[in-house]
């Protein structure tokens, strides 16, 4: 194996968030280890981020799926939970514009999956550390914010599917022959769902940003 200058912190915490099953889990892993010999590495997966559970690390390591839509709500819950350090995706196809529209604005770099040998992950890991010390605290912020405003939309159109047809399927009760209890029942549950359309509409002022 040739030889590469890479710098290897004495302690150096790794943030593994894996799109794929456990063999991806144990050659990143793996990886991650022979270029960082005494790098702690900690595996969450998206559900465990969703949830607010958020480790240190120094940089994080996404293993992009087949789904890029998986890989691009990873990294925006990372920067939407305060998550500053360097990024990187280890990707199929890393120049794909999809999710280079995401990886880029959110200041994370990409390497290619097939080249993800030790060599070329370290490379990719060492040039982030490098860069992250030249981060200023408003590029930090601006990720941040962008991070958080996508976070929004995407919880908005998840929301927006499912309340429209309860709503739809809650008018239809109210054309049925109803007790006056279940009537009023029915007004509730339509007006509750329309409240809960204004709230989800306010988070449009994200997509002006």
């Amino acid at each position: 194996m040739t030889a590469i200058a890479i710098p290897r912190p004495d302690e150096l915490t790794v943030l593994l968030l894996i799109a794929e099953g456990e063999d991806r889990v144990s050659l990143l892993r793996t990886q991650i280890v022979m270029i960082f010999p005494r790098a702690t590495v900690r595996t969450v997966d998206l559900q465990v981020l969703a949830e607010g559970k958020l480790p240190h690390a120094d940089v994080a390591v996404v293993d992009s799926g087949p789904l890029i839509r998986t890989t691009a709500d990873a990294l925006r819950l990372l920067r939407a939970r305060g998550f500053h350090a360097p990024i990187v995706v280890v990707a199929s196809v890393p120049d794909d514009a999809v999710l280079r529209s995401t990886t880029d604005p959110l200041g994370a770099t990409c390497v290619a999956r097939s080249d993800a040998s030790p060599i070329e992950l370290g490379t990719a890991l060492a040039t982030a550390l490098g860069s992250d010390a030249n981060q200023s605290p408003e590029l930090v912020q601006l990720r941040r914010t962008f991070a958080a405003g996508q976070v929004a939309l995407s919880l908005q159109h998840g929301i927006n599917n499912p309340l429209a047809a309860l709503l739809a399927e809650t008018q239809l009760l109210q054309l049925e022959d109803l007790t006056s209890e279940q009537r009023a029942s029915a007004d509730r549950m339509v007006e509750l769902c329309r409240r809960i359309v204004g709230l989800v509409r306010r988070l449009d002022v994200f997509g002006d940003h």
